[in-house]
């Protein structure tokens, strides 16, 4: 039991940026397919119920997906954090 809870308690440093990494590289095929259609004309970007063709529609998916991607590591890093707390909070009242 000690020994699990000593593999699993080390807080790694690099997690945010990890997932911050994985979560761009996850939603750039989407990005660039979605930005070949807009700059097509065939489908536009909604902004705050405006639509966007062309290359303003791209500089507005150019902007969009880092931020939606640092939004979903910083929830995830939370639910991660949060997770990591409690076990270190299991470890102090468990191993002695």
């Amino acid at each position: 039991m000690k020994n699990f809870f000593e593999k699993y308690t080390e807080k790694p440093s690099s997690t945010f940026s990890r997932l911050f990494i994985t979560f761009l590289f996850g939603f750039l095929p989407f990005a660039i397919i979605f930005g070949l259609l807009t700059i097509a004309g065939i489908e536009p970007v909604t902004f705050n119920g405006e639509d966007y063709y062309g290359f303003a529609g791209l500089l507005v998916l150019l902007i969009a997906t880092p931020i939606t991607a640092l939004v979903f590591a910083i929830f995830i890093y939370l639910y991660l954090l949060i997770g990591f707390l409690m076990l270190s909070g299991f470890k102090k009242l468990l191993v002695r």
